[in-house]
């Protein structure tokens, strides 16, 4: 079952780069393994907190165990791409490590405010934004209040 968890972490990512000229929010499973092939499994995800964008409730954060990187990445996997041009501040910097060695870049945003979705933004392209649907940014948010406690 962490395998799938940890697959699905890596399809989501992948799948937020490569959106920018597609309008889909599923990517392909043949497509995905390919992918997954390239690149490898996480193996770290860390939340630094954007010192422009600062917060009293704000903390850095590091996912390193394989329960953690699944929930991230289901969160990830939930993200919908969003019409129109973005204006937003990040709370969090996430970058996304590899086995390899390669790091992906996001900026995340979620506040405290359990009735508000999340937003996240591939550093590579900060035209395009993704909406984490409520359920999961609330995910996020207890993981990383677990992490922060």
């Amino acid at each position: 079952m962490r395998h799938i968890g940890m697959l699905l972490l890596f399809f989501s990512v992948i799948f937020i780069a490569a959106c920018g000229g597609n309008n889909s929010s599923e990517m392909g499973s043949k497509e995905a393994e390919k992918m997954e092939q390239s690149q490898g499994i996480p193996i770290l995800i860390t939340l630094a907190c954007n010192e422009a964008h600062f917060s009293k409730t704000c903390r850095d954060v590091e996912f390193d165990r394989a329960d953690e990187i699944q929930i991230v990445t289901e969160v990830i996997f939930s993200a919908e791409r969003m019409q129109g041009v973005l204006d937003y501040a990040a709370e969090y910097k996430m970058n996304i490590t590899y086995a390899d060695g390669s790091v992906t870049r996001y900026d995340l945003s979620l506040g405290t405010d359990p009735k508000s979705q999340g937003l996240l933004v591939n550093q590579k392209d900060t035209m395009t934004g993704y909406t984490i649907p409520l359920e999961n940014a609330n995910k996020l948010r207890q993981i990383i209040q677990r992490r922060t406690d």
